[in-house]
């Protein structure tokens, strides 16, 4: 089954999502079956890199890895809730640690545990943007 672009009224509607992950062939592949549904994409390599380009750009979405060098995921959602505390986010990673469930229940992010399927990601990509782009 083809993955669907995002549409508003029948009208292609491209949302800007950040995908911070520093295994550059993962952070290809996730930007990938995003472009695929649609999505303009950016990667950045790790934390320090994501918030530079979120201060510089408008995204609706950040997908983000758990462990990278520099700035943690964990670290990563914490700044982006006090700066832009609305923005919504998916973290992904191999296992969950208590301090990731906390999050999570929280509300702080939705997770995917890796591996995932594209389906899986546009999915939750879908549920967690605004739903007039769908």
């Amino acid at each position: 089954m083809a993955v669907q672009p995002s549409k508003t009224l029948g009208v292609l509607t491209k949302n800007m999502i950040l995908v911070v992950e520093d295994d550059a062939p993962s952070g290809r592949a996730i930007a990938l079956a995003l472009k695929t549904a649609g999505h303009e994409v950016m990667n950045a390599g790790d934390g320090t890199e994501a918030l530079e380009l979120l201060s510089m750009h408008d995204f609706e979405l950040v997908i983000t890895d758990l462990l990278m060098p520099n700035l943690s995921g964990q670290n990563l959602i914490n700044t982006i809730r006090l700066k832009w505390p609305h923005m919504p986010i998916i973290l992904t990673s191999g296992y969950l640690s208590k301090d990731l469930g906390k999050a999570i229940i929280d509300g702080t992010a939705a997770f995917l545990q890796k591996p995932f399927t594209p389906t899986a990601l546009l999915m939750t990509v879908e549920r967690l943007l605004p739903k007039a782009n769908y």
